[in-house]
């Protein structure tokens, strides 16, 4: 089955089209600065060299249109029409009451817009694509991985919050947790990273980018992760606060005289690592500007570190133990810096890091020591993978689409 996973931004869009169940990348491209005067676009075909060049994308429309053509037009026979692919898969975010794989329906793209409020960077630009798939390729499915689908397996007393239960119910709230694809990749892959079964290891996965988040994986099962009702709570993000006391944003709406639109706009956009440094939300401009001795981008940093390392040791005692700390996401990937400072006060939990293998740049690896009695791990992301396994998982097996 041909199936084309699309990765949907405000500004830009990623596809990747796989042949499953064989997992093959039959092609993968990108349109940036969707909106903008002219879109850098480029395409790679079964592994050969990109072809990269630009093209006029005013909005959305234009860049999935640009994308199907793409497919079908390479001269590569990749796709011959459109209606040859099997499923388009997505990872949207945020739903009422949805915590699955489902097709997207009016209904789901309803529930989407119940919680635009929630999820404003997300939610909008995957109902406006889903609309704009369903008019270019009506009868192909399309299929919805939504982010909390991974976090379904959280019990009951690690999601439930201390408010009127009238509300829970009413409004669906509850720990929903995000980043379910890559912490979904983290759990099957470190089984075959470090040659042991899934049902023998304790796992916490810390994806750490632009939007960071830690998960607690028990036997191939997420039981709790670090962000909850909404994208907006858990690690600080790159602009967006992570963690707060209610009450700060309800002094603040008073003081300042904002409404809840305007206190989560600022929230979103001018919070996390941005709002403490002044500066960026960039650990690469943060790593940089420490250097030079600005103390505050050193304090993002810091604040970062401590805050992943406090889940680290919330979600040891959680497992009972820990066997597998991973890290994942650019930033997980790529700063030999953060995780450092992350393990470096985890010694308490049996974490001695390798600095020599820490340091390599690229590539999946061990980089704890051989005394270490928990497995320190760095795993490239593959979301799209899982999207397109959960998406033929759907069409194949069915699902309740029931909410967690």
């Amino acid at each position: 089955m041909k199936t084309l996973v699309v990765n949907v931004g405000s500004t830009s869009l990623k596809f990747r089209l796989f042949d499953m169940p064989d997992e093959t990348v039959l092609a993968e491209g990108r349109i940036e600065r969707v909106g903008g005067e002219r879109s850098p676009v480029s395409l790679r075909v079964r592994g050969s060299t990109p072809h990269v060049g630009e093209v006029l994308c005013p909005d959305q429309r234009a860049a999935i249109r640009t994308a199907l053509q793409l497919l079908t037009e390479s001269g590569e026979g990749v796709l011959s029409v459109v209606d040859e692919l099997g499923a388009v898969g997505f990872k949207p975010v945020h739903a009422k009451g949805i915590a699955d794989t489902v097709l997207i329906t009016d209904e789901v793209i309803a529930a989407m817009e119940e919680y635009v409020f929630l999820a404003p960077a997300h939610n909008p630009p995957y109902i406006e694509a889903f609309r704009i798939f369903q008019e270019l390729a009506p009868t192909v499915p399309l299929v919805g991985v939504f982010e909390p689908a991974f976090h379904r397996t959280i019990p009951d007393y690690a999601r439930t919050y201390g408010i009127p239960w009238q509300w829970s119910e009413k409004y669906a709230i509850r720990r929903y947790g995000f980043h379910g694809a890559s912490h979904r990749y983290v759990a099957g892959h470190v089984p075959e990273l470090i040659g042991r079964p899934a049902a023998e290891l304790r796992i916490i996965s810390c994806h750490l980018g632009g939007s960071s988040s830690v998960c607690a994986i028990n036997h191939g099962a997420s039981i709790d992760t670090s962000m909850g009702f909404s994208p907006q709570s858990g690690l600080p993000n790159a602009t967006r606060n992570g963690d707060l006391d209610p009450f700060v944003a309800l002094y603040l709406m008073e003081k300042e005289g904002l409404g809840p639109r305007q206190i989560g706009e600022i929230l979103a956009t001018d919070g996390g690592l941005k709002g403490i440094s002044g500066l960026s939300g960039d650990v690469r401009d943060l790593e940089e500007a420490a250097a030079k001795g600005n103390l505050r981008a050193d304090l993002a940093l810091k604040v970062l570190a401590y805050e992943t390392r406090k889940y680290v040791g919330a979600y040891f005692v959680a497992l009972d133990g820990l066997d597998v700390l991973a890290f994942t996401g650019g930033i997980g990937e790529n700063s030999a810096a953060v995780r450092e400072s992350i393990c470096s006060g985890l010694g308490c939990l049996g974490v001695e890091l390798d600095s020599a293998s820490n340091r390599v740049q690229g590539g999946e690896r061990v980089i704890s020591t051989n005394r270490s009695s928990v497995a320190v791990v760095v795993v490239l992301a593959n979301e799209e993978l899982v999207i397109a396994r959960e998406t033929v998982r759907l069409l194949t097996e069915g699902s309740s689409g029931v909410p967690a």
